[in-house]
């Protein structure tokens, strides 16, 4: 037991010194990545400026609709008792739009080709560049516009709901409606038809309440029979 204790903790001291590195290390790109931005402005090139503040603001889009897809899964059949788990499927590959597209603008607007280093005359250029890009941007979007706004609305859906429901749910439901997800319904229905790709029934599932992420997604394809007939369970 004393060993396994000792393990355990040598093992959480070792992933928070590596997420405290990553995270300082996070930081000195960040604030590289933001005096870039002034010094180009300064110098009478507000582009990247610009294309910083339209990517913050895409990102704060992104944090919201992530949240929203958390409460939507957890409290589907509360929210909406009227509605079914192809609704739900709907929605969410309406949802998932906001994702693929502003994960790939902010990705863009945020990138830059030259780093200025502050106080010096040194600038990060090439493939150096590059992989400031690929380094900071991810970790960006990952830790405070994803995962941030998931875990906050895991916490309190209720609340998240107040404050985000009101601007961000009209956007998603007009998505939804003009069938901006169809080609990719289509497709999947095509390959499910073409690999025998169905639940298996044999298989024996754990209880739950309410409807999974499987379930949820499954019901895209109404053929495949498993939840898209179902109203979701109370």
């Amino acid at each position: 037991m004393t060993t396994e204790q000792g393990q355990s903790r040598a093992s959480g001291v070792a992933r928070a010194t590596f997420g405290m590195v990553l995270f300082i290390g996070w930081g000195v790109l960040s604030v590289l990545w933001v005096y870039d931005a002034i010094y180009e402005l300064a110098h009478g090139h507000p582009t990247p400026a610009i294309a910083a503040v339209v990517a913050v603001l895409l990102m704060f889009v992104l944090g919201v609709m992530e949240g929203l897809e958390v409460v939507m899964i957890h409290d589907w059949s509360r929210l909406y008792p009227d509605r079914t788990a192809r609704d739900l499927a709907d929605w969410l590959a309406a949802r998932q739009m906001f994702v693929a597209f502003i994960v790939s603008a902010a990705t863009i607007l945020a990138a830059r080709d030259a780093i200025h280093i502050p106080f010096t005359s040194h600038v990060i250029t090439g493939v150096n560049s590059k992989i400031f890009n690929v380094i900071w941007t991810p970790l960006t979007i990952l830790w405070f516009f994803q995962i941030l706004w998931k875990v906050e609305a895991a916490i309190d859906p209720d609340r998240y709901l107040k404050y985000t429901g009101r601007a961000a749910l009209p956007v998603v439901n007009v998505v939804k409606a003009i069938g901006i997800s169809w080609p990719a319904e289509k497709t999947a229905a095509a390959v499910q038809s073409l690999t025998g790709w169905h639940a298996e029934p044999t298989l024996e599932r754990a209880p739950r309440r309410g409807l999974d992420l499987a379930d949820a997604w499954a019901a895209l394809i109404p053929e495949d029979g498993r939840a898209a007939q179902r109203r979701p369970e109370q």
